[in-house]
């Protein structure tokens, strides 16, 4: 028994070093340094033709359902060294993606959850299908100032904003 309880605490006093080591613990009661907190770095494409370019959704075609694209707010997408956004709606939609060939993979997403079917009706429809349709983004295409994103459900239609 005493050697089941000694093997325990070895195996603690392991696992509590670890914790220390990978957040920052110390031994003066909490006024050591600060945690280094971490970050999600994306991995940027080379080239990008993608990279600083901004577009406005213009269709969201899909298989299961065409959710309607509201007149206001417009609805736009941003990348910006394999980071990618929509914005202008209620919420903020992102992730990171990535170039190879013709195909995009996100490998990230958050989105921000305020219900805005009171002062936007439909906004939170599309975000919410933008949202789901993100993680499964196939190819793009780019034809002068639209550019295409096939998903597995459909495809979304943007056309490209100048800043």
């Amino acid at each position: 028994m005493k050697r089941f309880i000694l093997v325990g605490f070895q195996l603690f006093a392991v696992a509590a070093g670890f914790l220390c080591l990978t957040v920052g613990c110390t031994t003066e009661g909490g006024t050591g340094t600060t945690p280094t907190r971490t970050y999600i770095v994306p991995v940027t494409s080379e080239p990008d033709p993608l990279d600083g370019t901004r577009w406005e959704l213009v269709a969201f075609e899909s298989e299961a359902r065409t959710p309607a694209i509201p007149e206001q707010p417009r609805l736009f997408i941003a990348f910006n060294r394999g980071e990618l956004s929509l914005q202008g709606g209620c919420n903020v939609v992102s992730g990171h993606y990535r170039i190879e060939d013709n195909r995009i993979t996100i490998t990230f997403v958050e989105a921000t959850q305020v219900d805005c079917s009171d002062s936007m009706p439909g906004i939170n429809e599309i975000e919410d299908a933008f949202s789901n349709a993100m993680p499964t983004f196939e190819s793009y295409m780019i034809d002068g100032d639209q550019l295409r994103i096939r998903y597995a459900d459909g495809e979304l239609l943007f056309r490209r904003i100048s800043d």
